[in-house]
């Protein structure tokens, strides 16, 4: 099932692979993402992950452990922060420790929904602090009638542009776009597989690298 997904993915991800022409790393990440929400407007996701380079056999990089929490504040949009601890797995570089601050405006047209994410990114690696600052476009639409009902397929893609900053540094630039393929297992789970492009640092020494993420989620 998982290679037929992700023969599907490339097939569809084509283009944006003959663009860019070539990649320098190739990432495995697999997650686990629970999501509960009160009887308010308070939602809360938490997430594992692990990453790992395939470009040369199996290279496993880091796995982190995320705990985010959004308010909703009407007109569609939600209010959010975040944590992020990283647990790097080469002795030689630090642990990294990260706060996020997003606003998120999500609507629904028909069957398409569509969203605009802005965020702050603080980055904490040892006596290093870098901040980023992102906005990401994504949007969904089911493959089947207009809501994802169960054991029913959809199609998720987004495009992410970063600008990152440092004391002493020369400022960053990142460009990452995704596209991917999800299915509702029952009411609570769904299984999602997607690929994504990621251009990083593109005005300085280029940097490109192919995600694949394959998420199990829960929600209780």
């Amino acid at each position: 099932m998982i290679s037929y997904y992700f023969r599907f993915l490339i097939l569809m991800f084509l283009p944006c692979i003959n663009i860019a022409q070539v990649a320098d790393n190739f990432i495995m990440q697999p997650s686990i993402n629970v999501r509960w929400d009160n009887t308010g407007r308070w939602r809360f996701n938490s997430a594992i992950e692990h990453r790992s380079k395939i470009n040369n056999g199996w290279e496993a990089l880091h796995i982190q452990a995320t705990q985010f929490a959004s308010y909703e504040v009407g007109f569609y949009s939600q209010i959010g922060v975040g944590v992020m601890y990283r647990e790097i797995f080469d002795d030689e570089l630090p642990e990294e420790l990260r706060f996020t601050e997003q606003f998120v405006y999500a609507r629904k047209y028909n069957d398409l929904k569509v969203a605009h994410r802005l965020r702050w990114d603080q980055r904490i690696r040892g006596e290093r602090l870098t901040h980023r600052w992102r906005y990401r476009l994504s949007a969904s639409i089911p493959l089947n009638g207009d809501t994802v009902d169960v054991t029913e397929y959809y199609v998720t893609s987004s495009i992410e542009s970063i600008f990152k900053a440092q004391v002493k540094e020369k400022p960053g630039y990142d460009q990452r776009v995704a596209l991917g393929i999800g299915r509702a297992l029952d009411r609570k789970i769904k299984l999602q597989l997607m690929t994504e492009y990621r251009w990083e640092n593109y005005t300085q020494d280029i940097t490109r690298s192919v995600f694949l993420y394959l998420g199990v989620f829960y929600s209780l």
